[in-house]
């Protein structure tokens, strides 16, 4: 029992008892009952261990415990408490960094870890994506708020699991709304169609999220998306629960964008639709038309049509500007490098695609489109 007595000290101080002193004189001090001398208790062992140690190392042997006694007071704690209290330490400034970390962007965190001030930053092109719950009052009033916090903790997790496969930073959720990012962190050439990308999955993923596991029978979550790029200034706001905002026209465009949106529908501004095109010519794209945004005016706006995706059979037109449209598809994978462009002069034919959107479906109609492609 002694012996066990100076191997806690051994593991928790990683060092030899006595260590530098003359082995002879400290068996005569440790054996001497008026001096009884014994090593210290290690400044990283912690409060449940330190009484187990110095009982092992008791003068009178009669007064040490036993192993049968040893055996269940070690078996009564569990991990953390056994651990020293400096790696209890580690990791728990460990999970407060993954905290940190996975609300701040790096550079951000680094600088709010060290305590130094954040300085705004700006970036001239970014896209900005906004989604929210369909008819989410209507579900606030028939559940109570822990089922609607149940069902919202379990859609943002599955938007958080695309936030980290599509490389999209998650700005913040407000009630059931979810903000994200891409092109703002760092560099991503291809920022617009991976958002576009994120949108595709995570209306499938609310579609797949029950609103009520317990009553299946209210059906699944359905939500409206909307995106747009432009520039915005982000800075970290307050220094009490310290906010990561980001500040622009930009960032109410892409709001306007989700607001004016439809149920399981991805809505694009003409900005963003010309940047999708660049960067990705097989995602499919259909011109809403012009319509009146709140505080915005007449704007020309698009749809990514999911249900296009899907096709494997849907014709491949060309590129658009302000006036033309352009349709493209090929398979249902993500494209996530630029593609070439059709040769300068090229220019093909007026064609005719029938589209069945989501509410076409729901009434039975296919609603024909002329779309006009040419460089």
């Amino acid at each position: 029992v002694y012996s066990f007595g100076i191997i806690l000290y051994e593991v928790y101080s990683r060092k030899d008892p006595y260590e530098g002193e003359d082995y002879h004189e400290v068996l005569k001090l440790v054996a001497n009952p008026n001096v009884n001398k014994r090593p210290g208790i290690p400044a990283s062992m912690p409060h449940s261990m330190k009484g187990l140690m110095e009982e092992c190392l008791h003068a009178l042997p009669n007064k040490r415990p036993t192993f049968g006694n040893i055996d269940q007071r070690v078996r009564d704690l569990d991990v953390e408490m056994v651990e020293p209290e400096e790696t209890h330490l580690s990791l728990q400034t460990r999970k407060d960094r993954r905290v940190l970390y996975d609300v701040f962007p790096p550079k951000i965190a680094d600088s709010l870890r060290e305590g130094k001030k954040v300085e705004p930053e700006s970036r001239e092109l970014v896209t900005i994506f906004f989604s929210d719950v369909v008819g989410f009052t209507e579900i606030s009033s028939k559940l109570s708020p822990l089922k609607i916090s149940d069902m919202l903790d379990r859609m943002y997790t599955r938007f958080d699991e695309l936030s980290r496969r599509h490389d999209v930073f998650k700005v913040e959720t407000i009630g059931d709304a979810y903000m994200a990012v891409t092109n703002l962190v760092k560099d991503q050439p291809d920022h617009t169609v991976r958002i576009a990308n994120f949108a595709i999955d995570a209306i499938r993923a609310a579609n797949e999220t029950p609103i009520d596991i317990e009553n299946l029978s209210l059906g699944c979550v359905e939500i409206r998306v909307g995106f747009h790029s432009g520039s915005v200034v982000a800075n970290v706001v307050g220094r009490v629960n310290p906010r990561y905002c980001l500040f622009g026209d930009t960032v109410n465009t892409a709001s306007r964008m989700e607001s004016n949106s439809e149920t399981n529908r991805i809505h694009c501004s003409e900005k963003s639709a010309n940047l999708l095109y660049r960067q990705c010519p097989e995602m499919p794209l259909v011109c809403r038309g012009v319509i009146p945004i709140k505080g915005k005016g007449q704007m020309q706006t698009f749809w990514v049509n999911e249900e296009a995706c899907r096709r494997t059979t849907m014709t491949n037109v060309g590129s658009f500007s302000s006036s033309n449209i352009s349709v493209a598809s090929s398979s249902n994978q993500s494209c996530l490098s630029q593609q070439a462009r059709p040769k300068r002069g090229e220019t093909k034919r007026l064609r005719r695609l029938s589209i069945k959107t989501p509410i076409d479906a729901a009434l039975g109609k296919s609603c024909v489109r002329p779309i006009t492609a040419s460089v």
